[in-house]
């Protein structure tokens, strides 16, 4: 009888293994994302606008201040501010993406030149939401239809970047899922 529950114990527990490892195998499993160059790098999908506005000029303080306002954060800080810059058309219409210079910065604005567009917003606050390193910006969502262009870009500032965060493959899942698959078999194997 008791050879009888500690096997029905066994086959639990080894079930149970199974489907810890097939979860994460499918939770792990990559997300769909734009790519450049011939779809060789992925960039991520476009990241989230989160407001935009016509400010008084484009210093760091301005742009700083707006920023901590409307994100309601003030310890955020200008990480980077370029206008030296290389967009990379993606396998979307109108989709640019651009490799920041800080690594991870949580938040990006795009400072643009209106010109004789006239009272429309000329910066906009996104949030990194895909791809750590790449920011990912639909020109034809920003509003301005008659901007559409790289050249109206003006800078970049990025906010609060970090230090690289570790990142679930779903080959190191797989991995993990074997091994406690066969911890879970040898288990078995020894105790007979």
């Amino acid at each position: 009888m008791d050879d009888g529950i500690g096997m029905l114990k066994e086959v639990i527990t080894m079930r149970k293994t199974l489907l810890i490892s097939i979860i994460l195998c499918i939770f792990s499993s990559s997300a769909w994302s734009l790519t450049i160059q011939s779809g060789t790098i992925e960039v991520g999908g476009v990241d989230t606008l989160l407001y935009s506005a016509k400010l008084s000029n484009s210093g760091d303080n301005t742009e700083l201040a707006w920023v901590k306002s409307v994100l309601g954060i003030a310890a955020t800080d200008l990480d980077a501010k370029y206008s030296d810059m290389s967009w990379y058309l993606t396998n979307q219409a109108n989709t640019y993406a651009i490799d920041f210079e800080t690594y991870n910065p949580k938040y990006f604005l795009i400072k643009i030149g209106t010109g004789s567009l006239g009272n429309v917003s000329d910066h906009f606050l996104f949030r990194n939401t895909t791809a750590s390193d790449w920011g990912v910006v639909d020109l034809a969502g920003l509003g301005v239809q008659s901007m559409i262009g790289l050249g109206r870009i003006s800078h970049v500032d990025e906010f609060n970047g970090g230090a690289p965060a570790p990142v679930s493959e779903p080959a190191t899942m797989l991995l993990l899922g074997s091994g406690l698959f066969g911890l879970a078999g040898l288990r078995k194997k020894m105790k007979r």
